[in-house]
């Protein structure tokens, strides 16, 4: 989910090996970027553990600061450590745009790159008002020109899928996390004009082992990669109806 989670880690415990690492990761990250880093070569992270925990900030980087996590992968906001916070070695990962993602029978499917005003009068899916995820989609709806009727607001970033599949719904997806709707009867479009998008980085303490800053820069490597993978953009054909089933009309 887009919300904190409880973070139990003790400061400084002391069973816990240099080299088992502990990532504060958001929820499109977890599945966008760590598996990346679970996969890693071990040549790039030679006997290193990585551990996972879903975070965002402010939680996450109360949790850095503790100790309870080590490295903290986040989408900048508002109140994000600049560069130039002494307390964290932060870099830029990369800029993850937004896509809308409608069901495949969607008027504007085949229409190439659209208006992102263009479903403004359908159903959206965004995140709940008090999260980072709402708040993202909200905003670039305004800035769009338009406030979207919400009509289901979830933070888990895999459950838009299945709502949009399931017809008359529409949503923006962060790229990071586009190869995961391959499967979906549902089509991913692009947007018009300078797209709506995120920064993503990641910090690490001030002075942190040589292995933390492995860590991230394999953050790094796998969020190239993630953001840079394209599924078939063409939705998987539809199975037919059993006779005498109603079909279900276009939205």
């Amino acid at each position: 989910m887009c919300g904190s989670a409880a973070l139990r880690r003790t400061p400084g415990d002391p069973r816990r090996p240099v080299q088992a690492p502990f990532i504060g990761c958001f929820s499109s990250g977890i599945l966008g970027l760590l598996p990346g880093v679970l996969r890693a070569p071990a040549g790039r992270l030679p006997g290193v553990r990585v551990d996972v925990v879903e975070a965002e900030p402010p939680d996450l980087f109360t949790a850095l600061d503790a100790g309870q996590v080590d490295v903290a992968p986040a989408v900048d906001f508002a109140r994000a450590p600049p560069h130039t916070d002494d307390r964290y070695d932060r870099v830029d990962l990369f800029t993850d745009v937004l896509d809308l993602v409608v069901p495949a029978g969607h008027r504007l499917v085949g229409r190439g790159p659209v208006a992102l005003r263009a479903p403004a009068r359908d159903a959206w899916i965004v995140g709940a008002a008090h999260g980072r995820c709402g708040a993202v989609a909200r905003s670039v709806c305004a800035a769009a020109g338009f406030t979207p009727d919400v009509r289901h607001a979830v933070n888990d970033r895999g459950a838009p899928a299945a709502l949009v599949e399931a017809g008359r719904r529409v949503a923006l997806i962060p790229r990071l996390v586009r190869p995961s709707y391959a499967r979906r009867r549902v089509a991913v479009l692009e947007t018009e004009g300078e797209p709506a998008s995120r920064n993503v980085f990641a910090a690490v303490r001030t002075g942190a082992e040589a292995v933390l800053a492995a860590v991230r820069d394999q953050l790094l490597l796998s969020g190239a990669e993630s953001i840079t993978r394209r599924p078939p953009r063409t939705p998987p054909p539809a199975v037919p109806a059993a006779a005498g089933s109603p079909a279900t009309p276009p939205p």
